[in-house]
């Protein structure tokens, strides 16, 4: 358990140590508290045997209204520490959240696949809140606790020293009550998380895959390894709530019987002349005071090891360090169009027995198209991966404009390069956002407007009078990839909505609208008349299209793209036929390259492609 404090303990450090003022406000909140407690008890002791029993009015009169201001007090202070920790816990996770998901956006795909889309989804959900609710709980009941137990202590042996002896066994007995359910709780936690995990792939698994689900008819096989899960997850659960069910009623029996025994020494001492009635009375608050601060002690000593876990599992991807992130110093890119380059690339998946590419070289230089063929498995997704550094190499080199691409800013890097992935995908938002992006803060923005433009993205904020787009940039790339037809039928238009995933638009047109997200940087900007992007990769994104509507795009994308260098993956041949360059993958690598005659020429596997898709007389 102490191993696990200080986990969790510096975690919370690393982002509250920044909020030292609230943390003050919290502490000065409840000790004030505390104290006001403490001293009342005492003042009601004073009006039962000073005033009551005495028969003084006056005194019953004074301290009575010196407790109610005491009371309102203590209830002022009260509420200023559940006020201040619960903020200062809510901006903890919140700081947390974001910088796990930061970190997690930082991951290549191989640190993504080594920990699994379920778990980072419940690390940056779950275990963050779990341990932002220990925190609270630590403002808000552990810094009372060991206070109150402190001062109850003293002020019941100021009551009674002899009577306190009581203290010596009721004390230690219910802390090895908790001592004992903690012992049970603390392995349960760890079980039950990466229980959940469990269900979240499963989950995740179902919902993806629905269709394949009821295409084959596996609903049943689904449904009984979900259910098998959901049972261990109960089971768990059942052995926690087991576990909490029997601290309750066992801590009340030691209230119960600490109370019962206090009032029967008490009455004897009360009836020997050694105490008085009063304070009996004091003495039996201080005493719930105590046992309260223990089993309180207790509760959080149980919920520790949950917020341990939860801290370690968010400790472990704040750890752990991308395999592909930007180096320390990287090297500047130089502004004029970039050309980028392959050379001796090979590619070799982790726990593969060949390389899926081998000493591959390849150049894409402005105004150049490179089109990549070959059967499925080639590697042909993987060599598209390079450039953006999705990928990094085994061997060989990615050069950009000379410089080895592991020397370069990934942002600045990936800025300049436009890509349509095999799977389209559109954010929930706007035609517009999803085309144009939402706006990136500059350098020389101010923190405030930093923080202005991520809460209107956060809540989904996309109209016109707080994000600007460039409108007519945005036509002419939907117009180049084929979309403008059916966006501009809309009643919205580009102002349309967009459900997560695109689910209210067609397959065709979400690989439209991803198109037009591409070449949105690649035409040039309306007021700089400047490029964001110098490389244009297509990998297979033509596939979702018909054979018009393929036609016409490639016919007039160099018309609206301009010079920048097109990496063209397809399996049509249709698609790429007129590129300036066809690269060949087979067997591990490049078998041939050069343009459409020439490799009918030299390529066996090329012509076997076409011939698959075109007749003697359409291959020509």
């Amino acid at each position: 358990m102490i191993e696990g404090s200080v986990t969790l303990f510096r975690l919370a450090w690393r982002f509250l140590r920044t909020k030292k003022l609230l943390l003050a406000a919290i502490i000065f909140f409840q000790l004030g508290q505390i104290l006001l407690s403490l001293w009342l008890p005492s003042l009601n002791a004073t009006i039962i045997d000073r005033g009551i029993l005495a028969g003084k009015h006056d005194v019953v009169w004074i301290n009575g209204l010196i407790m109610l201001g005491v009371a309102t007090v203590q209830v002022a202070f009260m509420v200023g520490a559940i006020y201040a920790g619960s903020r200062t816990a809510m901006e903890f996770g919140t700081d947390l959240r974001a910088h796990v998901f930061r970190a997690v956006q930082k991951f290549s795909p191989t640190d993504q696949h080594r920990f699994g889309a379920p778990t980072l989804i419940t690390r940056t959900t779950n275990d963050v809140t779990q341990v932002q609710m220990v925190t609270l709980m630590t403002f808000t009941v552990m810094i009372t606790a060991p206070i109150m137990g402190i001062g109850g202590i003293v002020m019941a042996l100021r009551q009674d020293a002899q009577l306190s002896l009581l203290l010596l066994v009721i004390v230690p007995l219910l802390a090895l009550i908790i001592a004992a359910v903690m012992a049970g709780l603390t392995p349960s936690y760890g079980v039950q998380q990466q229980r959940i995990d469990r269900i979240n792939t499963l989950l995740r698994e179902q919902l993806t895959g629905v269709r394949v689900i009821r295409a084959f008819v596996r609903q049943r096989s689904e449904r009984k390894k979900f259910e098998q899960a959901n049972s261990e997850l109960r089971a768990i659960w059942l052995k926690i709530g087991w576990l909490w069910a029997f601290l309750m009623p066992a801590t009340s029996l030691v209230v119960g019987i600490s109370s019962a025994a206090v009032m029967w020494f008490g009455g004897e001492r009360i009836q020997a002349g050694h105490m008085e009635v009063g304070s009996l009375t004091a003495y039996i608050n201080y005493l719930m005071m105590i046992l309260g601060s223990v089993m309180m002690s207790g509760m959080m000593a149980m919920m520790f090891p949950r917020g341990n876990v939860s801290a370690k599992r968010l400790q472990e991807i704040d750890n752990t360090i991308p395999s592909i992130h930007s180096p320390n110093t990287p090297s500047p890119l130089p502004s004029e169009p970039l050309t980028f380059e392959l050379k001796h690339v090979t590619i070799q998946y982790e726990g593969a027995e060949d390389p899926v590419i081998r000493d591959a070289d390849m150049r894409l230089s402005p105004g150049s198209l490179v089109a990549i063929i070959g059967s499925t498995g080639s590697g042909k997704s993987s060599i598209a991966k390079l450039f953006p550094r999705l990928l990094d190499p085994s061997s060989g080199q990615v050069m950009v404009s000379g410089l080895d691409a592991r020397t370069l800013n990934l942002q600045q890097l990936r800025s300049r390069i436009a890509y349509v992935p095999q799977r389209a995908f559109l954010f929930s938002g706007t035609i517009a956002s999803n085309v144009a992006g939402l706006p990136r803060m500059s350098s020389g923005d101010s923190p405030q407007e930093r923080t202005s433009a991520n809460q209107n993205a956060h809540c989904g904020k996309t109209h016109e009078d707080e994000i600007r787009y460039d409108e007519a940039r945005i036509r002419l790339a939907l117009e180049a990839a084929q979309a403008w037809d059916f966006v501009s039928d809309l009643n919205d238009g580009i102002h349309a909505a967009v459900e997560s995933g695109g689910q209210n638009f067609s397959g065709g047109q979400r690989q439209r609208l991803a198109i037009a997200r591409a070449l949105y940087r690649c035409i040039p900007d309306t007021r700089t008349g400047q490029r964001q992007a110098d490389l244009l990769i297509f990998d297979d994104s033509f596939s979702a299209l018909d054979f018009a509507t393929d036609a016409a795009l490639r016919t007039n994308l160099r018309r609206y793209v301009g010079d920048v260098a097109i990496l063209l993956i397809a399996q049509r041949v249709s698609t790429i036929r007129n590129a300036t360059e066809i690269v060949v993958l087979a067997a591990g690598g490049i078998e041939a390259r050069g343009s459409h005659a020439e490799l009918m020429k030299i390529s066996p596997t090329y012509r076997d492609i076409v011939r698959s898709q075109l007749t003697e007389e359409e291959a020509r």
